[in-house]
């Protein structure tokens, strides 16, 4: 896997105005990119514990795509298996970095592989993820073990 060419580098002012933008659907839909989902979902779980913060990311990203006129169907929006595919992968790095403050944190998991947008690639095969099921419940990877 090649190294994450599309790092964020950002403060803890970044990320807590990022943050509140999301909670408050305020972000506009621009700044809503793969490195911000992240950034949003790695100061949830080092926020939170994992079970909580399935819970905000999930009706957040769900509230947040309606308020920028984004619909959630069985093809389009919220991803229920994305969302915590890319919610496990985080919470094993911030629990591997317990030493590190949220900025430091943030920005050694958006400059690491652990970032690539390819990486459900790697355990799933297009068909099962981009597969109505998979949107609306968790499913488990098809190509390796997660």
């Amino acid at each position: 896997m090649q190294p994450n060419q599309t790092t964020t580098l950002t403060t803890a002012t970044a990320i807590q105005e990022l943050v509140d933008e999301f909670r408050d659907r305020t972000l506009p839909a621009e700044k809503w990119t793969h490195e911000a989902h992240l950034t949003t979902a790695v100061w949830f779980l080092a926020n939170h514990p994992k079970n909580e913060a399935i819970c905000y990311l999930r009706s957040g990203i769900i509230s947040y795509n309606v308020s920028v006129g984004g619909q959630n169907t069985p093809t389009g929006g919220y991803h229920e298996t994305i969302t915590l595919f890319w919610i496990e992968i985080i919470d094993r790095f911030v629990r591997e970095h317990p030493d590190l403050k949220l900025p430091e944190l943030c920005n050694a998991f958006l400059s690491s592989d652990f970032a690539s947008k390819d990486l459900p690639m790697r355990y799933y095969s297009r068909e099962l993820l981009f597969s109505t099921r998979a949107r609306a419940v968790w499913v488990e990877p098809d190509l390796e073990e997660l």
